[in-house]
C-alpha cells in the first residue's frame, strides 16, 4: 500500500524539518509513501480538490487561530483526507475546536518526533485499509 502524503508549512525551514522527519521514518515504514509539499494556502487548496492526497500533515503555522475554520474548508474540499495538525503546545485550547472540525490528531511542535509521525502514519493507513475493506464488503 502506498500512501499520499501532503505537508503544508508555513517557510523553508518548518518545510526541511518535515522533510528531515519523513526521511529518517520512511525506512521504518510498513509501506510506501509518496510526499509532495506545499507553503502557500492557494497551492494548498489547489491540491486538496484535486484529492491528490490521502493525509495532509498541516503546520498551524500557516493559517494560526484561523486553522479549525481553513480545516472545514479543506474537508469540504475532500472529505476523505485525513488531516494532522502540527500546533504550539501553548494552543491547547484549540484542539476541541479542530476535533470539532474534522481533524483526525493534533500533535504540539515541540513533541513531533520519528517516532510520533511514524506512529501516526501507520494509525492512520490502517484506518484508511479498514474503510476501503469495510466498504467492499458493504457493495457485495
Amino acid at each position: 500500500m502506498s500512501v499520499r502524503l501532503l505537508v503544508a508549512a508555513p517557510n523553508d525551514e518548518s518545510l526541511a524539518l518535515y522533510r528531515a522527519l519523513i526521511n529518517s521514518a520512511e525506512s521504518l515504514l510498513p509501506l510506501g509513501l509518496d510526499t509532495d509539499f506545499v507553503s502557500e494556502r492557494k497551492a494548498l487548496e489547489t491540491r486538496v480538490a484535486a484529492q491528490s492526497a490521502d493525509i495532509l500533515l498541516y503546520d498551524w503555522e500557516l493559517s494560526g487561530a484561523d486553522t479549525p475554520d481553513y480545516m472545514r474548508e479543506l474537508i469540504a474540499l475532500d472529505p476523505k483526507i485525513r488531516t494532522i495538525i502540527v500546533m504550539p503546545l501553548a494552543l491547547r485550547q484549540y484542539r476541541q475546536c479542530l476535533w470539532q472540525a474534522g481533524v483526525c490528531v493534533g500533535v504540539p511542535k515541540e513533541h513531533l518526533d520519528q517516532e510520533w509521525l511514524l506512529s501516526m502514519l501507520c494509525l492512520v493507513s490502517r484506518a484508511m485499509q479498514r474503510e476501503a475493506r469495510l466498504l467492499k464488503e458493504m457493495e457485495k
